[in-house]
């Protein structure tokens, strides 16, 4: 019997650090009102609440040490296995793509 499910590509994923630098968690906020596929990871659950409310499905918000190397590798295998491929990560305002408000670039 042929297997007759659709597949779709799964999409790039960029995840988010947001404990170091405001202008990432602004990036942030964007990418999540836009509807892009997105993960936030904070090492406070205050940060990420708000991307859990009004989550149409595309949005993985965790709790990690991002400084903790297991903590990290765990929270973007969570990411791929809900969304799809991490393509980018943003810590700092450095990180940011050059679209975005980023003076330092």
């Amino acid at each position: 019997m042929d297997d007759m499910r659709i597949h779709h590509p799964r999409p790039e994923v960029t995840l988010v650090v947001l404990d170091d630098d405001p202008a990432v968690a602004d990036h942030a906020r964007a990418l999540f009102d836009a509807g892009h596929p997105l993960a936030v990871v904070s090492n406070h659950y205050s940060a990420v609440v708000p991307f859990m409310l009004g989550n149409n499905g595309d949005t993985v918000a965790l709790v990690a040490d991002v400084d903790d190397p297991s903590q990290f590798a765990s929270a973007i295998a969570t990411t791929e296995r809900r969304l799809g491929t991490v393509a980018e990560v943003i810590r700092y305002r450095t990180d940011l793509p050059a679209t975005a408000h980023n003076p330092a670039a």
